[in-house]
């Protein structure tokens, strides 16, 4: 290397290395900003109000600034709901073990059968698969406020003779700021690994 070349880098040397170390990080967030674009924005959910079971209200408003995975169910359900949950509760468990569950990612679980969905009910149900309340909210409210939540989601239920019901069998990803993200399949549709995989780029 000539003398001139020395001399500039001994004298520009921590400019260059300012200038490469912006770069990187101008990338990194580039980068985590790209892969979040990649999840696209399907439509902006309305606010709702819904009876917790622990005595309070739960707004979704309130719970701007967590990632929000949704699940509609009926506790008397024989299959796909139970089987939902006791996905869910493993992914509580995986996202509790990284630092997310309760601050950064909450758990919703709306009810449409209130009339039997008490909330005595709801939380022997919480209780069964081991849901960690401070960040996994049980929800049930009167038929008319439950019928326009399940219908913003696009939820279809329909009461059977014997008092089951038929239903859409998906759950939500809602993003910090209330958005609808994801739509997922439940129980043995459910892909667990690629749905950790979204909830953490957003919770980022």
């Amino acid at each position: 290397m000539s003398e001139g070349k020395a001399s500039f880098w001994q004298r520009h040397w921590f400019t260059v290395a300012a200038a490469v170390l912006v770069l990187l990080v101008v990338g990194v967030f580039g980068y985590q900003y790209w892969q979040k674009s990649q999840i696209p924005v399907m439509k902006q959910m309305n606010d709702f109000t819904l009876d917790n079971i622990n005595g309070s209200t739960f707004t979704l408003s309130e719970t701007n600034g967590k990632v929000r995975l949704v699940e509609f169910i009926f506790t008397h359900c024989p299959d796909i709901c139970p089987a939902t949950t006791f996905n869910m509760a493993k992914m509580q468990e995986q996202l509790k073990a990284k630092g997310l569950f309760g601050d950064k990612v909450a758990f919703v679980t709306i009810t449409f059968d209130p009339e039997r969905d008490t909330p005595e009910v709801l939380k022997a149900y919480a209780d069964k698969f081991g849901a960690d309340q401070s960040g996994w909210y049980f929800l049930r409210g009167d038929q008319a406020a439950v019928e326009k939540v399940t219908k913003d989601f696009g939820i279809a239920v329909l009461k059977q003779p014997d008092g089951s019901f038929a239903h859409t069998a998906r759950m939500f990803l809602v993003d910090k700021d209330g958005n609808m993200r994801r739509m997922y399949g439940m129980a043995s549709d459910m892909d667990m690994d690629n749905m950790l995989k979204d909830i953490e780029q957003l919770a980022d």
